[in-house]
C-alpha cells in the first residue's frame, strides 16, 4: 500500500514538475519576446514550447508548430545545411521514438527503458531545434 502511495505522489509530483516548468517557460517567452515579433512566428515558438514541455508526447502535437513553420521560414536566417542536419536530426529522433513505442505497445517487447532512452533524445533534439530557430531568427 505504500508503495501505491509512493508511486502516485511521484507521479504527481512528475505531473506538477512538467507543468511548472511549461508554465514558467511560456510566460518568459510572453515577456521577453523583443526579438520575435512578427504575431505567427511568436505564436509558432509558443506553441513549440508547449508541445516539447509537454508531459504527455503523441506525434500528432508536433503537427501544431510544423504547420506554422513555413509563414516563418522567411525570417528564419539559417543556412540550408544547417537546416537540413536540424531536420533529418528530427526525422531520426522521431523514427527511434517511435520504433520503441511500437516495439512496446505492440509486440509487447519489454522496451522501457529503450523508449524512456529515445524520449530523452528526442526532447533534446526538439529543443536544440527550438534554440536555432530562436537564435536564427531576425527581425
Amino acid at each position: 500500500m505504500t508503495s501505491a502511495k509512493l508511486n502516485i505522489s511521484s507521479f504527481t509530483s512528475h505531473c506538477l514538475l512538467a507543468f511548472v516548468l511549461r508554465l514558467v517557460f511560456i510566460l518568459y517567452a510572453n515577456f521577453h519576446d523583443e526579438y520575435l515579433t512578427v504575431p505567427y512566428t511568436d505564436v509558432d515558438y509558443k506553441a513549440m514550447i508547449a508541445v516539447i514541455y509537454n508531459p504527455v508526447m503523441t506525434s500528432q502535437y508536433f503537427f501544431w508548430f510544423l504547420s506554422l513553420l513555413p509563414l516563418c521560414l522567411p525570417n528564419i536566417e539559417m543556412n540550408l545545411r544547417r537546416g537540413i542536419y536540424l531536420a533529418c536530426s528530427w526525422i531520426l529522433s522521431q523514427a527511434i521514438w517511435l520504433l520503441t513505442a511500437y516495439l512496446l505497445e505492440f509486440q509487447s517487447f519489454n522496451s522501457f527503458f529503450f523508449l524512456w532512452i529515445s524520449s530523452l533524445l528526442f526532447f533534446a533534439v526538439n529543443v536544440k531545434i527550438l534554440v536555432d530557430v530562436i537564435h536564427h531568427y531576425k527581425s
